[in-house]
C-alpha cells in the first residue's frame, strides 16, 4: 500500500512539475515575456518578439536576429537566425544569410542553410526547396527524394502531399506515387484519411486513394481525435471518420484566420457565432460563451483570445488569467 502510495505521489508531483512549466508568450509594452498558467510572469519581458514553447524551447527575438530561450529563460540558442520556426521532433528550421537548414536542440547545426525554403521534420524527413523545385532530406541532410515537385507537404501515415503543375498527389518516402496527382488542393493524412479537393468541392481519400467521403464540402480539414472541421455553404460542422455529422453545420465562417482554432485540442475547439468566438466540447455543447473577437485553439488548458481589443488568455473554465493593459 505504502509503495503503491508513493507511486502515486511523485507522478503527482511530475504533472504538477511539468504543469509550473508550461509557457506562454505575451506582451507588455514593447517587450515580449513569458507567464505560466497561474498568471504569473515567469521570464520578464526582455524580447523584440516570442513564439510559444515547444520541445522546452521557444525562440525569442532580440536585435532583430531570432534565438531560442529555456523554460528558466535562459538563452540557449543565442540571437543569430533572420527567421525560425519552433522545434519539432528534436529539430528546428532556421534562415541565416538568405537559406534554411536545420538546427538540433543545442543549437549546433544538423543541416547547414543552404535551401530557399523548409518545412518541418515528420517521420524523420523534412521537405525542402532546392532553387525552384521541392525535395525531401534526411536529419542529416541527405536528399531522399530528388527536387522534383512544384510544392510539398510533410509526411503522414506514410504518405506526403506533393504537386507537380497544378495537381496534387501523394507519394511515399521511395518517392513512388501511391495516389497520383489529380487533386486540385490536398492535405495530409491523419486517423488513415486526408482532404481532398476537385471540381470546386471537398471529400476524403484513404492511404490507397479510395474515396471515403465523396466530395460535398465547401471546405475541409484534416482530422483531429477522429472528428474533421468540414464547411457546407457557410456554415462549419463537424464529421467522424465515417463522414457522418458528429455536430451539425451551424457555426459561422469567417475570415482572416488560419484555421486551427476549429480543430478540437484539450477536448475543446472555437466555434464562431453571431460574430463571436467561444468553444464547444465533442458533444457541441457551448462550454464557453461566445464573446470574443478572435480565439485560438487550447494548449495545456490555456488558449489565447483577444476582447474588446486586448489580448487575453483564458483557462478551460473561460476564466481570464492574463488581460493585455
Amino acid at each position: 500500500m505504502k509503495k503503491t502510495y508513493l507511486v502515486l505521489l511523485l507522478a503527482f508531483v511530475s504533472l504538477n512539475l511539468c504543469a509550473q512549466h508550461v509557457l506562454f508568450p505575451v506582451k507588455l509594452g514593447a517587450k515580449w515575456g513569458y507567464l505560466d498558467a497561474a498568471g504569473k510572469m515567469t521570464i520578464n519581458p526582455q524580447f523584440d518578439d516570442a513564439k510559444e514553447f515547444t520541445d522546452g524551447l521557444a525562440p525569442v527575438k532580440t536585435a532583430n536576429l531570432w534565438g531560442y530561450v529555456n523554460t528558466s529563460g535562459k538563452l540557449t540558442v543565442n540571437p543569430q537566425f533572420q527567421d525560425v520556426r519552433k522545434f519539432r521532433n528534436g529539430y528546428a528550421a532556421v534562415k541565416q544569410n538568405g537559406q534554411w537548414g536545420f538546427i538540433n536542440k543545442e543549437g549546433g547545426f544538423a543541416v547547414a542553410p543552404q535551401f530557399s525554403e523548409a518545412g518541418d521534420f515528420s517521420e524523420d524527413l523534412a521537405a525542402v526547396k532546392i532553387s525552384t523545385s521541392w525535395a525531401f532530406i534526411d536529419a542529416k541532410g541527405k536528399i531522399v527524394v530528388n527536387p522534383q515537385f512544384n510544392n510539398a507537404m510533410e509526411f503522414s501515415n506514410g504518405l506526403a502531399p506533393v504537386q507537380i503543375g497544378l495537381a496534387w498527389g501523394y507519394i511515399n518516402r521511395q518517392a513512388k506515387y501511391i495516389i497520383n496527382p489529380q487533386f486540385e488542393k490536398a492535405g495530409i493524412f491523419s486517423d488513415g484519411l486526408a482532404p481532398v479537393k476537385l471540381k470546386g468541392k471537398w471529400g476524403y481519400v484513404n492511404t490507397q486513394g479510395e474515396m471515403i467521403i465523396p466530395y460535398q464540402f465547401s471546405d475541409a480539414r484534416g482530422f483531429n481525435n477522429s472528428l474533421a472541421a468540414v464547411r457546407i455553404g457557410n456554415l462549419w460542422g463537424y464529421i467522424n471518420v465515417e463522414g457522418k455529422y458528429h455536430i451539425n453545420p451551424k457555426f459561422e465562417a469567417d475570415a482572416g484566420f488560419g484555421g486551427d482554432e476549429k480543430d478540437f485540442s484539450d477536448g475543446l475547439a472555437a466555434v464562431r457565432i453571431d460574430g463571436k468566438w467561444g468553444y464547444i466540447d465533442k458533444q457541441g455543447n457551448i462550454v464557453i460563451n461566445p464573446q470574443f473577437s478572435s480565439a485560438a485553439s487550447f494548449n495545456n488548458g490555456v488558449a489565447a483570445v483577444k476582447s474588446a481589443g486586448k489580448n487575453a488568455y483564458i483557462d478551460k473554465n473561460g476564466r481570464v488569467f492574463w488581460l493585455q493593459n
